[in-house]
């Protein structure tokens, strides 16, 4: 079998209702680079496997003959991807600058994380962060807001 070498371990994989249309938003939110296309014999593109930092991910075109479905056709996701960067605040405005919608403003977070939240045209949300502290469980829940 030929191909590019695949990384083992978790890699995700997104369904989206346009491919090239969520290639040109991961490249502008997230600096994507596009390491491999697999198309069916029909053109259809079977996935897009992409470099998002030092971690992987996979897009695929909507399938639905294969119950690969999109958040808009589910009516939402319980998925939250989680995007660790140097800078969550520059991620952020990229991603709202490449059209994704803001589920919750960056922020310090009691956890010790500078985080916030968007989600992208096709529905998939992403949580922006880097590590600020290390806190124990303990110190966690001493800092945990009440309304939390």
């Amino acid at each position: 079998m030929s191909g590019p070498s695949r990384a083992q371990g978790l890699v995700p994989h997104l369904f989206v209702g346009d491919v090239d249309a969520a290639l040109s938003f991961y490249r502008k939110a997230f600096g994507a680079v596009e390491l491999f296309r697999n198309r069916l014999p029909d053109g259809t593109v079977l996935f897009v496997e992409l470099a998002v930092g030092d971690a992987r991910l996979l897009v695929s075109e909507e399938i639905p003959q294969l119950d690969a479905l999109c958040p808009g056709t589910l009516g939402g996701t319980p998925m939250l991807l989680a995007l660790e960067t140097d800078d969550p605040d520059d991620l952020f405005r990229r991603a709202v600058f490449a059209g994704a919608e803001v589920e919750a403003p960056v922020e310090e977070m009691f956890f010790g994380e500078r985080y916030g939240r968007v989600v992208d045209p096709d529905g998939h949300r992403w949580a922006l962060t880097t590590k600020r502290e290390q806190f124990t469980p303990g110190d966690i829940d001493a800092r945990t807001p009440p309304s939390v």
